[in-house]
């Protein structure tokens, strides 16, 4: 009997290289054209970098700093082109492990494997929401950077940089730990079960936490480094370096704000305008996935003999709460939970590229329910790449409401705290 379509044209394609690497690319491309546009991100996000170390080691301020190595002037040009390369960086390093994870699969696992690499190129929160409002972000580096040291984890000398790496991410902001953190910290900690005599895995997994766990610290909880009494003389400051102004209300929330009024003034009423509606939005449209990450978790911990390995899968299963604690500090939730989907398949690629049998056998069977269903993976495949092109995706304010009374509700937040205070 003959192969599905499907199935016999990955067969066909499985040895060339650049079949599934230039396929997975041009995807992410056409994505990137029809998306960015004229995409202008705002000053509150611009102004991320323009943040350095010139007062001293603090937090946000590494990407800015790279900046100011060939530049005295920070362009908004320049920030966008800067974006732009890095978001096709990313594509290419998407396409060209992903590719290889394809090509390289057991006979059986690799229908599975595209099956499911497409289920993340269609999702809207795999990584094309940096091509909506939050083109520019920083995410973009935390992803880059995860994606490199997930690739080096098992060269002998690379995986050494991987610290660097990790503080590189914090440095770049500190959100790491509540985003791509669990994706790169959960297969570190794979690779001491899988050598556990080898005191070289727990040495350089050790590191790592340390590493981590004081940059993040040190970032949240040491006093602040700028000389300036309030966002407003920053932001002044600022806006000398670059050709647009600076954002105030930006720095005063990142960096000035006390903890309760920033969280009870500013945070918890926004979220209630916009976010958690944002968030059931993104929760119910991710059931798909959901489903499929839960069957791979609960299959492999069934499966699985040992404890040790019970304990990662749990972990794995439990990775996306760190949402929760984002979801308290923010209100752009799409983000966030971007981060959580992701962080799903990076692990569960993860463990099909180190040929870890349980998750291999359970990708395997979600494999084999699309093949003997084959109008479902085409039904979510359309649906969910339909919300990637809608407002929903790039629009994360369509979701208000009261578009006057939000606006107001910031407006008078931040005349009050920010301006208020410039001019008393």
């Amino acid at each position: 009997m003959d192969k599905p379509s499907t199935s016999r044209l990955v067969e066909q394609t499985r040895g060339r290289f650049g079949v599934y690497e230039g396929a997975i690319f041009a995807f992410l491309l056409l994505e990137f054209f029809f998306l960015v546009g004229n995409n202008v991100s705002d000053t509150n996000t611009r102004t991320a970098y323009l943040l350095s170390y010139e007062f001293g080691f603090g937090p946000q301020a590494f990407a800015g700093s790279i900046l100011y190595l060939f530049t005295d002037i920070v362009t908004s040009r320049m920030i966008f082109i800067v974006s732009v390369i890095s978001f096709l960086l990313m594509a290419a390093q998407i396409s060209l492990l992903l590719g290889y994870l394809i090509r390289k699969s057991g006979h059986t696992a690799r229908q599975s494997t595209a099956a499911i690499a497409l289920l993340f190129l269609a999702s809207p929160l795999s990584v094309t929401y940096l091509l909506g409002m939050h083109m520019q972000r920083l995410d973009v580096y935390w992803i880059i950077l995860t994606l490199l040291a997930l690739s080096i984890l098992r060269k002998p000398v690379l995986r050494w940089t991987v610290p660097l790496l990790c503080a590189a991410a914090l440095c770049i902001h500190q959100g790491f730990m509540s985003t791509y953190m669990p994706a790169l910290a959960i297969p570190m900690l794979y690779e001491v079960y899988q050598n556990p005599r080898r005191f070289r895995n727990y040495l350089l997994f050790g590191i790592n936490c340390l590493v981590m766990i004081l940059l993040f610290a040190y970032f949240q909880f040491a006093p602040s480094h700028f000389p300036f009494g309030s966002a407003a003389e920053l932001a002044a400051h600022l806006s000398q370096r670059a050709d647009f102004a600076a954002s105030a209300p930006m720095l005063h929330v990142g960096f000035f704000a006390p903890a309760k009024e920033w969280l009870f003034e500013y945070t918890l009423p926004f979220t209630a305008s916009y976010a958690l509606p944002l968030g059931m939005f993104y929760l119910v449209s991710s059931v798909p996935l959901i489903a499929v990450f839960v069957y791979i978790w609960y299959r492999a911990l069934r499966r699985s003999t040992s404890k040790f390995l019970r304990l990662i899968f749990v972990m794995c299963a439990a990775a996306p709460l760190v949402f929760i604690p984002a979801a308290l500090a923010a209100n752009d939730w799409d983000r966030y939970w971007a981060a959580a989907v992701n962080g799903q398949f990076i692990l569960i690629f993860y463990f099909i590229y180190a040929r870890e049998k349980t998750v291999t056998s359970a990708a395997e069977k979600v494999g084999g329910f699309f093949e003997e269903h084959p109008l479902i993976l085409p039904a979510v495949l359309i649906v969910m790449n339909a919300l990637t092109f809608s407002a929903a995706a790039t629009d994360i304010f369509s979701f208000i409401k009261d578009k006057e009374a939000t606006a107001e509700l910031i407006e008078n937040y931040f005349n009050r705290y920010v301006y208020h205070i410039a001019g008393g």
